[in-house]
């Protein structure tokens, strides 16, 4: 029985002996599974240290190394203010887009400068048909082709009146581009014309004039209508940009490991 008492006591001593030791050898475990999880920083401390302080100074120590790193791109990406693009395209097409970093900004100054050359070189074309019709209607028509009030005229078996008269000479005195239309369009001013063919000759070059004035107009109308589109287009551009850099609510998900367990968790965050 004292043999049996005596063998006991040394067993217990024995583990007395030997837990502390095991206890650091699983303490240094734990603590090895832990440092996967914290920083490259050393923790200052025995390994006796509580877990929940690790973690503490682990997410003190990693959202700002994360800001660091993430403060370079953030400094390169500003907003776009959509207003300051509408009025750039609104003034010159083309701008706002390029304001916003869209590089077919540069279609619409393209459009731009092809509408107002085209019609700058349709309206001089234009005008110097002009001129050439009304010398060529100087050179072919004549008053005293025309007649006399009560005359009349064998090409349509129309009489010239005397108001009628009064009224083309007025133009011809004040408003010489009604009194060019109205020799080739009035049926009782033709006869002033020497001759049918000279008169068809004149309407061809007075069309072939009118046609390149109307284009001119025309040409202008669609630089209106650029401006217009692109000013609407460089808006929803920089409101795009805008909303692409994540202002608002943005969630972002996140796999992490769980110290408490083996598994592992998903973080879901919002930015706004």
């Amino acid at each position: 029985m004292a043999w049996s008492s005596r063998f006991s006591v040394s067993c217990f001593l024995v583990a007395c002996f030997l837990t502390p030791a095991f206890g650091i050898a699983s303490g240094q475990d734990a603590l090895d599974v832990r440092g996967e999880l914290a920083l490259a920083a050393p923790l200052v401390g025995p390994v006796e240290t509580d877990p929940m302080l690790l973690l503490a100074q682990k997410a003190i120590e990693e959202p700002a190394r994360k800001t660091e790193k993430e403060k370079p791109s953030e400094a390169l990406e500003t907003e776009k203010a959509p207003a300051k693009a509408f009025v750039f395209s609104l003034l010159i097409p083309g701008s706002g887009e390029l304001y916003v970093g869209a590089k077919r900004g540069y279609i619409f100054l393209g459009v731009e400068a092809i509408a107002w050359t085209s019609s700058y070189f349709l309206r001089k074309s234009g005008q110097k048909k002009e001129d050439e019709y009304f010398d060529f209607a100087d050179a072919h028509w004549s008053f005293a082709k025309l007649g006399q009030p009560g005359d009349s005229c064998s090409w349509t078996g129309t009489r010239l009146t005397e108001d009628q008269l009064d009224m083309l000479v007025y133009f011809y005195g004040h408003n010489k581009q009604h009194f060019y239309e109205d020799i080739g369009k009035q049926p009782f001013y033709v006869c002033g014309w020497d001759s049918r063919t000279n008169l068809k000759t004149y309407l061809d070059m007075r069309d072939k004039s009118n046609w390149l004035l109307k284009n001119s107009n025309y040409a202008i109308m669609a630089a209106v209508v650029n401006h217009v589109i692109s000013a609407v287009d460089a808006l929803r551009l920089a409101r795009n940009y805008n909303a692409n850099l994540g202002h608002g609510v943005r969630l972002n998900f996140k796999l992490k490991t769980d110290p408490h367990s083996s598994g592992v968790v998903v973080v879901a965050s919002r930015k706004f």
